[in-house]
C-alpha cells in the first residue's frame, strides 16, 4: 500500500509540474496587454540588444522595398525599416493587437515617418494587402501556436524572389528552453512551403538569423494549393 501511495504521489507531482509548464507555454502564446508589452519592449536595455542597424545592413534593405514586420510589437524594427526603404518603399507593421498598432502609427507620425502602414493580422494569417519583398519575424515565430499554418499563409504574400527572415533562439541558447524553436524545425516548416536557407548571419550570440528564399524564384503548386482566401495572386 505504501508503495502504491508513493507512486500516486509521484504521479500527482509530475502532473502538477507538467500542468505548470503547459500553463506557462499557453501564457507565452497569448499576447500581453499592449501597455505591458510596450513598457517591456521599449526598455533601453533591450533595444541595445536588437542590433537594428546591423540587421538592416545585412538584409540590404533599400529604397522601394516592401517589407512586412510580422509581430511588429512596439515598432522597434518597423520604423527603422520604413526609414531604410523610403521614400517610395512601404513597411507593413503587422500585429494582432489594435492598441499596439495604434501606438506604432502614432510613434511613426511623431517621427515624421509617412511610409509605414499598420495591418491587423489574424492568429493564422498576416492579412497583408500586397506582395512584399521581405517578411520579417524577429523572435515572433515561437509565439505563434500553429507555425506551419502561419508560414503556409505567409508565403503567398511574398514576391517570387522575395525573402522570409527568421530571427529566433534554439532551445540550447536559453535557460527557458521550452519557449524556443530548433532551427532544424524551422528549416523543415520552411521547406514545406518551398523556402530554404539562402543566408545565415552570425550577428547574435544568443539567436539564429536566417534568410529563406525559393531556389527557383517561382511560385510552386504547393503554394497555389495553400493560397488563403483573399490572398493576392503572384
Amino acid at each position: 500500500m505504501k508503495v502504491h501511495l508513493r507512486i500516486l504521489a509521484a504521479g500527482f507531482a509530475l502532473f502538477c509540474l507538467c500542468g505548470l509548464e503547459l500553463g506557462t507555454v499557453s501564457a507565452q502564446l497569448n499576447q500581453l496587454p499592449a501597455k505591458e508589452y510596450i513598457d517591456r519592449m521599449d526598455k533601453d536595455s533591450r533595444q541595445s540588444t536588437l542590433k537594428v542597424d546591423e540587421v538592416i545592413a545585412k538584409l540590404g534593405l533599400k529604397p522601394g522595398d516592401v517589407v512586412a514586420d510580422i509581430g511588429s510589437g512596439s515598432g522597434l524594427f518597423s520604423i527603422p525599416f520604413a526609414k531604410a526603404v523610403a521614400p517610395n518603399g512601404v513597411v507593413y507593421a503587422v500585429d494582432i493587437d489594435s492598441d499596439m498598432l495604434s501606438y506604432v502609427a502614432n510613434k511613426a507620425e511623431k517621427g515624421g515617418v509617412t511610409n509605414l502602414r499598420t495591418v491587423l493580422g489574424e492568429y493564422n494569417d498576416p492579412k497583408l494587402p500586397e506582395h512584399v519583398d521581405v517578411a520579417f519575424f524577429h523572435r515572433v515565430l515561437h509565439m505563434i501556436q500553429n507555425r506551419q499554418l502561419y508560414l503556409n499563409n505567409t508565403a503567398p504574400y511574398v514576391k517570387p524572389a522575395g525573402r522570409i527572415v527568421i530571427i529566433d533562439k534554439n532551445p540550447d541558447q536559453s535557460p527557458n528552453s521550452w519557449m524556443w524553436l530548433k532551427q532544424a524545425d524551422v528549416d523543415t516548416w520552411m521547406a514545406a512551403v518551398s523556402y530554404y536557407p539562402a543566408q545565415q548571419f552570425n550577428l547574435f550570440n544568443d539567436r539564429y538569423f536566417v534568410v529563406y528564399q525559393r531556389p527557383d524564384g517561382k511560385k510552386t503548386p504547393l503554394l497555389d494549393k495553400h493560397t488563403p482566401s483573399g490572398a493576392p495572386e503572384n
